[in-house]
């Protein structure tokens, strides 16, 4: 088996919001944080450790070695997954309003016209984000998740696994995963505001199949990573649409902000097309193969 499993857990240090989509002057937050957003910030902070400026190159290297699942809140031994339910969507044992109301808050701000110092027309906006402390409680936030790793080697780059401890090197540069690498990262948006700060907690080696305390069990076939889920059971992930799919849920175009080189960072809109949204009910027992983003697709 070439694939080892890990589970991570962070603390939120600072307010995180996730892009999701706007209403007016309203940016609202996913409750989750993506697959996607994990290898991007992974990739930005790695990409100087090793002492390269080619982004693309690192971001390339992680995507053959690491393959993320999706963070979900935690709060005292309670992961506040999404599920469909008869009586609606819940995050864990709440509902949706409860969840909204002990995690969301939002800021507002708006631009300064340098000359007047008065609010530039247009510019007022509102963000929606996850409190690093629980709003009625203050207890601390913290997300968990999963995370595939495999040791690899190629083009000057080496990933080792020995003792549980990870690490990555390039033409003699080495960084530890745990210590210098997923220690601290900033992710999500509103970065240069504080935003997104999580700070690693503990990332132990599992050692069977077992999706922690999400549903269904995990293999490997033929160098691909799949989830099986049984019947009733709600996905985890985004989960791309396919006619053979006997789901019940939600659907949204899935897109993302990418790197291009003529203009820069999160230049590119990268769409996924239409995917089955995390807490989708199962109607059959399903297998599932998952990309390097955690992005899942109905293995045929």
């Amino acid at each position: 088996m070439n694939w080892l499993f890990f589970v991570w857990t962070f603390r939120l240090k600072s307010p995180l919001y996730v892009g999701f989509h706007k209403i007016m002057h309203f940016y609202r937050t996913r409750p989750y944080v993506t697959g996607k957003l994990l290898w991007a910030a992974l990739t930005a902070k790695l990409t100087p450790l090793l002492g390269l400026n080619d982004y693309e190159k690192v971001g390339g290297f992680l995507k053959k070695t690491m393959w993320f699942g999706y963070l979900f809140p935690y709060v005292e031994g309670s992961l506040f997954y999404p599920k469909y339910t008869d009586n609606g969507l819940k995050f864990g044992e709440l509902f949706q309003n409860d969840f909204e109301r002990k995690f969301i808050s939002s800021m507002a701000s708006t631009a300064i016209e340098a000359e007047t110092y008065t609010a530039e027309e247009g510019m007022l906006h509102e963000v929606e984000f996850i409190n690093p402390y629980t709003v009625d409680e203050g207890k601390p936030v913290f997300f968990k998740g999963l995370v595939w790793v495999k040791v690899f080697s190629d083009n000057g780059f080496n990933l080792s696994i020995n003792n549980n401890e990870i690490k990555i090197t390039y033409k003699g540069i080495s960084v530890n995963f745990k210590s210098q690498l997923a220690n601290r990262f900033q992710i999500g948006g509103e970065r240069k505001y504080g935003f997104g700060l999580l700070e690693l907690q503990n990332c132990d080696k599992v050692s069977n199949n077992k999706c922690n305390e999400l549903p269904g069990e995990w293999s490997e076939k033929g160098g691909e990573i799949c989830i099986s889920i049984p019947k009733d059971n709600f996905i985890w992930s985004h989960v791309l649409h396919s006619d053979n799919l006997n789901i019940k849920g939600n659907i949204e175009p899935l897109v993302f902000r990418d790197w291009k080189i003529e203009t820069g960072a999160g230049k590119k809109l990268t769409s996924y097309g239409l995917c089955w949204v995390p807490g989708s009910v199962l109607c059959e027992n399903i297998e599932f193969k998952v990309n390097e983003f955690g992005i899942w697709e109905k293995k045929i």
